[in-house]
């Protein structure tokens, strides 16, 4: 069976069991979000001298549902009996890929679904993030300084040694029926100042690439954006890209009105 039998399979096999959601809601459709997943995992298959391998031994999915229909959709396209493990473990298998015998493919959902509906805006409707074995520990990971130069946060300052740094309006957020779906790193409060409510509840995350050794930024998809002032110039942050910005020290970064300064730490 090859790759794309696979996918095939993958698809006919959750068919079933989301078409009576999908006749109520449409907009993130399950098979095609699933098909595209399978897809970016099949393109970080490498070669070497002895083949080819799959160097990850972790796979993190953030599905990102915009309804409770949505969410209901894709909980039983994915959740159901780990079948998206499985279909993974079976596409490595067809491309004679190795891979590490610990590998998780895990699933996590981020939700704005609480949001007021004057914040929603088209997101992706999933994220990946992919980890090696060997990644560094978290010692050595550098200690970053963010500092708050507009808006109203619950620190003036943020000293962080971590490699996933989320910020964003509201410490929890929680969808329409109250379950926490994220917590901010970096949190400007919930005021009514025009600062504040520009940033987003799930505005934007920070994240250490352990690969090149740098910090990387991404918006998620907010509605006011997320810019960089460097030495004089704009930099948009795309919401589309999953490889982000690279941030360098000095950076101030706009999360619509309100600005942090990327700092290193000695």
């Amino acid at each position: 069976m090859g790759i794309r039998d696979t996918l095939q399979k993958a698809t006919q096999n959750v068919r079933s069991r989301v078409e009576h959601v999908l006749t109520r809601e449409k907009g993130m459709e399950p098979l095609a979000v699933r098909h595209e997943i399978l897809s970016q995992i099949e393109s970080r298959i490498l070669s070497d001298e002895n083949g080819k391998v799959f160097p990850y031994a972790k796979i993190v999915v953030y599905l990102q549902p915009q309804t409770k229909y949505q969410r209901s959709a894709i909980e039983d396209a994915f959740l159901q009996k780990n079948t998206l493990k499985s279909d993974v473990v079976q596409l490595l298998n067809n491309a004679n890929a190795r891979f590490p015998d610990e590998l998780e493919t895990l699933i996590e959902f981020r939700e704005n679904l609480g949001q007021d509906q004057s914040e929603l805006s088209p997101r992706p409707p999933f994220e990946m993030d992919f980890f090696k074995f060997n990644a560094p520990r978290t010692q050595d990971i550098p200690e970053t300084r963010l500092v708050i130069l507009k808006g109203v946060a619950e620190q003036a300052e943020y000293q962080m040694k971590k490699d996933r740094i989320r910020i964003g309006r509201s410490r929890e957020i929680l969808d329409r029926e109250g379950r926490m779906v994220r917590k901010n790193d970096i949190v400007f409060l919930d005021k009514e100042e025009e600062i504040n409510r520009s940033v987003g509840r799930t505005h934007a995350r920070i994240w250490f690439n352990h690969d090149t050794g740098e910090y990387c930024i991404l918006d998620e998809a907010s509605r006011y954006g997320t810019r960089i002032l460097r030495g004089g110039s704009v930099i948009e942050v795309p919401s589309d890209n999953l490889d982000g910005i690279c941030l360098w020290p000095g950076d101030e970064i706009y999360f619509g009105q309100a600005c942090i300064r990327f700092e290193l730490l000695p």
